[in-house]
This record gives C-alpha cells, sequence and structure tokens, in this order.
C-alpha cells in the first residue's frame, strides 16, 4: 500500500472543487446562476412606445378623389399590359386586372362632366369590348399582341387628355347613388 500525505490530498480535493465549480459555470446550473448574478437595485420600467395618430377625417375633396382613381387606373392598366406580355399569359391575372382597370376608368368618368366624361365614354366603349375580348374563354394567348398594342395607344391618349392637372375644372363631385344621403352642405 502507498502512503499519501495530507498536502497531496488537499490539493488533489481542492482541484476536484474547482473543476466542479469551472464545470457548474459552464454548463449553466441554473441555480447557480441565478445565486451568483447581480440583480439591479432599481428595476427598469420598459419603455412605453410613442404613438402618434394620423388624422384621416377630412373628406377627400373630388379632386383628391381623381388623383387616387387615376393612379388606380394607371396600376391595373400596367398590371394588365405586363399580364400580357407575359411568354405564356396567366388568365386569371389578366381578367382580374382588366376587370379592375375598367371599373377604375368608369369611376375616373363618374368625377367629370360635360366634354370630358363624353371623351371618357369614348375610351370606356373601347375598353368594355376589350374586356369582353379578354374575359371570354376562347381567349388564345396570340391575340395578346394585338391588344397590348391596343392598349398602350390608349394608355397614351388617356395620359394626354385626361391628366388631373389638364381637367382640373370638370371634376367634380359624383352624384349620391340610389338609396344614399345627399351630403349635407
Amino acid at each position: 500500500m502507498k502512503h499519501t500525505s495530507r498536502s497531496s490530498w488537499a490539493k488533489r480535493a481542492a482541484g476536484v472543487c474547482v473543476v466542479a465549480g469551472l464545470l457548474a459555470g459552464v454548463t449553466g446550473c441554473e441555480s447557480m446562476q441565478r445565486k451568483f448574478t447581480r440583480k439591479p437595485k432599481h428595476p427598469v420600467k420598459p419603455l412605453d412606445p410613442i404613438i402618434k395618430f394620423e388624422d384621416y377625417t377630412r373628406a377627400m375633396t373630388p379632386l383628391d378623389k381623381y388623383r387616387k382613381h387615376f393612379m388606380m387606373f394607371n396600376y391595373w392598366n400596367g398590371e394588365l399590359i405586363d399580364a400580357l406580355q407575359q411568354k405564356s399569359p396567366n388568365p386569371k391575372r389578366f381578367r382580374r386586372a382588366s376587370t379592375d382597370s375598367l371599373a377604375e376608368l368608369q369611376t375616373l368618368n363618374s368625377l367629370v362632366s360635360g366634354g370630358v366624361a363624353e371623351r371618357y365614354a369614348a375610351a370606356i366603349e373601347e375598353r368594355q369590348k376589350i374586356n369582353q375580348r379578354l374575359q371570354r374563354p376562347g381567349f388564345m394567348p396570340s391575340q395578346a399582341p394585338a391588344i397590348v398594342s391596343v392598349l398602350e395607344r390608349q394608355t397614351r391618349r388617356i395620359q394626354r387628355d385626361f391628366f388631373w392637372r389638364d381637367i382640373e375644372e370638370s371634376i367634380h363631385e359624383p352624384a349620391p347613388a340610389a338609396g344614399e344621403d345627399a351630403p349635407a352642405h
């Protein structure tokens, strides 16, 4: 039997304690971490978010409505042209874009009066014929380039003749639909 001295035993015990402490610290013994983690004397209150509300209660003027619908028409018209120019046009996409661009064009017509409304009526009639061709189940993708050509020509004409700055004096408040009350002045 080997005889070991007390000092070597104490060194070994101290080494084992150090290794155990390191292992507990590294492995993340939760209760040990909580015991030795410093807690703030004054807990920090979470910050309140700053909320700034926008006031949208102002009624839109007829000019604002016209500009909004003119922009929406441009969006849907662009979507229609893009959809038709694809290698294999997606029928659902171009039919939706055609319907929505026609609806925006009709809304624009309801916001104007006089000779501008008559010119819009001619553009709407042409667009309705295009929409009918696109909505038919037998639409062939080979017909798309001819339709795109007509749409681009019509778009240039609408941009030139019906821009809001050019027809500002013809823009009016639309008449209320049947069953709606007229706005009080």
